[in-house]
């Protein structure tokens, strides 16, 4: 999951206005360096900040986190408002959370590893039906 449209904009605005007062206060020079200062950041967070999420026959890969699929114990489609409240006041601060503000919907996917003291994950995801079919719990 990468970055919507809206969001690109908004932060290619951003670098503009950056660009605009470097330039009208210091200059050619200046704005150059800045604007491949921009360029490059923009970039790098641009990629940061997606999200792959990998689902084979034995592991389910969610960022950096992985997890086999024999640990996983049931998987709750959350609707807008449920994503919102364990996001916001329903938080568990022992839960894995892989999430994106940009991204509303996603999934509640309980761990059934006696070992791992994380009680569910949180991910979003912009098809949960689809990607609770393909863990087929």
């Amino acid at each position: 999951m990468r970055w919507p449209i809206w969001l690109t904009l908004l932060i290619i605005c951003l670098d503009l206005s950056i660009l605009l007062s470097i330039w009208a206060s210091l200059g050619n020079l200046a704005t150059v360096v800045t604007a491949a200062i921009l360029a490059i950041s923009t970039i790098f967070f641009y990629r940061a900040t997606s999200l792959t999420i990998e689902i084979d026959s034995e592991r389910l890969i969610a960022g950096r986190a992985n997890i086999e699929i024999a640990y996983l114990k049931r998987v709750e489609i959350l609707s807008e408002e449920e994503m919102s409240f364990h996001r916001g006041a329903g938080i568990n601060p022992q839960a894995f959370l892989a999430l994106r503000f940009w991204v509303k919907g996603g999934l509640k996917i309980e761990i059934a590893d006696p070992r791992d003291p994380t009680p569910f994950w949180l991910v979003s995801s912009e098809n949960p039906a689809r990607f609770a079919e393909k863990l087929n719990l």
